[in-house]
């Protein structure tokens, strides 16, 4: 198993678990055709390529937010040059006051975006630093889960030549083809059995 062993796992989720559920545990963990290690890997290796996309797409909006605030604090500006007087007056008023709080509303989102930024940045160095801690304690486990893998290949290739070679044996000794030939197919199947 990927270099925890059932009393590790045990003292880390509690002795008081089931060991039924502990297998069904260690089998998630492993996944189908052991390629759960790999999965999980891959989803932390992932993490810090999203953390970085997310922080890149905030910082857009921010800048965004804070173009949109500097251009409605402009049109805020402009109705002061507007005639104030007749009946539209009070309106102008109403217009200017609801834009300069539009305005400002975005500027403070962009204050807050900016916040979430540096709060991404922090995590995102905490998940390198993670991810460099696991990275060195599980290089054991790693190279133990491509090993498995890679014995898992060669077992279905051996297997698979294997079964071809029994097949083609059984044809020959229906055939009646010659011992000679039977004996050659014989002993490339053995071989292949031993791999197996």
């Amino acid at each position: 198993m990927f270099g925890i062993s059932i009393h590790k796992l045990l003292t880390i989720v509690g002795r008081n678990l089931d060991p039924f559920l502990l297998t069904k545990l260690v089998s998630l963990i492993q996944g189908e055709k052991n390629n759960g290690f790999d999965v999980l890997y891959h989803n932390m290796k992932h993490g810090q390529i999203s953390t970085k996309e997310l922080s890149e797409f905030i910082r857009e909006r921010s800048a965004i937010e804070e173009a949109y605030s500097r251009s409605m604090t402009k049109l805020a500006k402009s109705t002061s040059n507007c005639t104030q007087l007749g009946t539209f007056g009070p309106v102008w008023d109403v217009f200017k006051v609801s834009t300069e709080k539009l305005a400002t509303c975005h500027l403070e989102l962009v204050k807050k975006l900016q916040d979430l930024i540096k709060d991404l940045q922090k995590y995102g160095e905490e998940q390198l630093k993670a991810h460099k801690k696991t990275k060195e304690e599980v290089s054991g486990t790693l190279e133990a889960v491509q090993n498995i893998q890679s014995i898992t290949q060669s077992l279905q290739k051996a297997k698979e030549l294997y079964n071809i070679k029994c097949v083609e044996h059984e044809r020959l000794k229906k055939e009646g083809a010659a011992a000679k030939e039977i004996e050659k197919v014989l002993s490339s199947g053995y071989g292949a059995a031993s791999h197996w």
